[in-house]
């Protein structure tokens, strides 16, 4: 008996040559993501400034702690392995990510392959599409988007598998298939449509109507519940869903239907591409095109039931396309883009296979051979799909490239922000304001703008602009204890201390682990001379954060010192000096000494004082005179 050859690749030699030229492509067109750095959306949650990540010894945290509104435990632990192996260079986060885009475009291919019954063009059209288009650059050059890529990988090696299991139906391939969708549900939640894709798939080999097929789907069906309500509570407590309350259930079904409409329209015009598409304006009559989109829904609708006995491969290309694709239709408003190119990265397989199986009947009908037009054809798509992937893929190189792009190719209140915040960071402040109010003429919701405009009036002296700014942020979010506590400050700047308590009171109650709401409140306790209460409140922003320049423990010894408590002042300005020497701190002990009766001390704090160029008090000068 001749033993089967299950070898995927030793059916055809040619499927090596196919998957050799995919990797070149794939190369080339996301070459430049290897000397890509981070870029300042997420990136910093993830990676430069997430502390957990950046040691293997915090593992603990990195399993349990969900990040940016999501629980994806193992996408954290590769992002911290990565760490660890780099010490953060974001070279090699960008070099995994395309590693795994690499491994996904093989994957593809091997699973269209083995779906259309070993159909090496139509697996090669599929897996090419999927590898080169710009569509999916976000999903690999975004270091944050490594969840997209590692999911995908689970995901699609789970299909690969159930192909398998279907066709000797041993029980230890679907165990298999389930160990890797737990894998993928642990890298990212949108896996949770797993179970309806296998149903697609049991409808292309009329599997719908055994028994078995549903009883074998419970456990998987089960999974998704469990990881469906843990990903809900955590977007939830994020407050996720913050957009939803904005815009009506009619608004909200025209977004999902716009979705559908968008990820087949970029996949066939991929200009014009951005890092993040707003919302329409809040309580504004949507653009026509949203109304339009409906029609495309209809027309798959109407595709669905009417292809579903006659032509299978339509309707499975439908199916997998809308299922992999409902949980980002914003029927439920999650997040603040109305769509992203990263969602289409698994979608688009489902419309790709359409295509694929088309070429393929071409194919077939010339014996199995490539015309020269169906090779000048294949030539011309491949290159110009590299050319536009590369390009898209220069758009990620950094912040200010991403954001420049996303203003030039879809205008939003986000995407000015986000380059202000470059800007800021550069020291060019007043580049960053007029960002800032770009971002708020275009999106009056861009409550991050809106602060952050605030924060520059503030550090101008305009603090009645400030106010406004801070008021017009607590509108939108009430709950946003960072404006309030800032808002506190003007007024109390403005000496409307009442104003100022009634805010910094607020901010306190909303967050017990406020920095400036403790801080702030404490100035003004401090400014009204009410010294214990000063204190309490310093004594608080300590046990949240430490001092680093010395001035808060500075104010708390002249908060004892003004109280008449020398010893605590003296003990209070010591720590103000451990942090820092700065000439006032020891002109201050120095006063603190000279009460205690410790001339000696004082004299020797006194001399520090003024050798640092700071003023010592008359009454120090006239004690130690004597």
């Amino acid at each position: 008996m001749v033993r089967e050859n299950r070898n995927p690749l030793s059916s055809d030699r040619n499927i090596l040559s196919i998957i050799l030229v995919g990797i070149v492509l794939i190369l080339i067109a996301f070459w430049p993501t290897f000397n890509a750095g981070f870029v300042n959306w997420d990136d910093n949650l993830y990676v430069y400034e997430n502390a957990t990540v950046q040691s293997l010894s915090n593992l603990g945290k990195i399993i349990s702690e969900p990040v940016a509104g999501n629980y994806h435990p193992l996408t954290m632990i590769s992002l911290a392995v990565d760490y660890a192996i780099s010490s953060g260079k974001a070279g090699w986060f960008h070099a995994v990510n395309l590693f795994l885009h690499i491994i996904n475009f093989v994957l593809v291919f091997l699973l269209f392959y083995h779906l259309s019954g070993k159909k090496k063009w139509l697996a090669a059209v599929v897996a090419f599409l999927f590898a080169l288009h710009p569509l999916h650059v976000e999903s690999v050059a975004w270091i944050s988007e490594r969840k997209d890529v590692l999911y995908s990988a689970f995901f699609l090696g789970a299909l690969l598998l159930y192909l398998s299991y279907l066709k000797d139906k041993r029980p230890v391939r679907l165990l298999g298939v389930g160990v890797l969708f737990l894998f993928s549900l642990l890298s990212k939640p949108a896996a949770v449509v797993f179970p309806l894709v296998l149903l697609v798939i049991d409808f292309y080999y009329s599997r719908l109507g055994e028994r078995k097929t549903y009883i074998e789907k419970i456990p998987f069906f089960v999974m998704s519940l469990i990881f469906g309500i843990i990903t809900l509570s955590v977007q939830k407590s994020a407050g996720s869903f913050s957009d939803t309350q904005l815009y009506p259930l009619v608004s909200r079904f025209f977004f999902a239907n716009y979705g559908v409409a968008f990820y087949l329209f970029k996949a066939l015009i991929p200009f014009n591409l951005s890092a993040f598409y707003s919302f329409p304006a809040v309580n504004q009559a949507l653009p026509v095109y949203y109304y339009l989109s409906l029609l495309v829904t209809l027309a798959l609708l109407g595709l669905v039931v009417f292809s579903a006995k006659k032509n299978k491969v339509l309707t499975f290309s439908i199916l997998f396309y809308v299922i992999n694709l409902i949980l980002v239709l914003q029927f439920l408003s999650v997040g603040s883009a109305v769509v992203a190119d990263r969602y289409s990265y698994l979608p688009l397989l489902g419309p790709f296979f359409l295509v694929g199986f088309y070429v393929q009947k071409v194919i077939d009908a010339n014996s199995g051979k490539l015309t020269s037009v169906l090779w000048s054809i294949a030539f011309v798509v491949l290159l110009g799909l590299t050319i536009l992937t590369r390009r898209q893929v220069s758009t990620w190189q950094n912040g200010a490239t991403l954001w420049e792009q996303a203003i030039k190719a879809a205008p939003s209140g986000q995407a000015y922000s986000n380059r202000a915040q470059i800007y800021r960071e550069e020291g060019n402040v007043d580049k960053a304001f007029e960002m800032y109010s770009k971002a708020i003429e275009t999106d009056r919701y861009e409550s991050d703008a809106l602060i952050n405009r605030a924060n520059i009036y503030f550090n101008r002296g305009k603090y009645q602009q400030a106010i406004e700014d801070y008021s017009a942020c607590i509108a939108i979010e009430p709950k946003n204890d960072k404006a309030l506590a800032n808002r506190g400050a003007a007024y109390l700047a403005l000496g409307k201390n009442e104003l100022a308590l009634a805010d910094l009171n607020r901010t306190i109650e909303l967050n017990p682990s406020t920095n400036n709401g403790f801080k702030n409140r404490a100035m003004l306790y401090l400014m009204t001379g009410q010294y214990q209460l000063s204190i309490n409140d310093y004594m608080s922003h300590l046990s949240i954060a430490p001092d680093r320049d010395g001035e808060i423990w500075y104010k708390i010894g002249y908060s004892y010192q003004q109280m008449g408590q020398h010893a605590k002042a003296i003990d209070a300005f010591t720590q103000a000096l451990r942090c820092r020497e700065k000439g006032h701190f020891y002109a201050a002990r120095a006063l603190s000494l000279v009460y205690a009766g410790n001339l000696q001390a004082a004299r020797a704090d006194a001399s520090k004082a003024a050798s640092l160029g700071a003023e010592v008090d008359q009454l120090v000068v006239s004690a130690l005179s004597k």
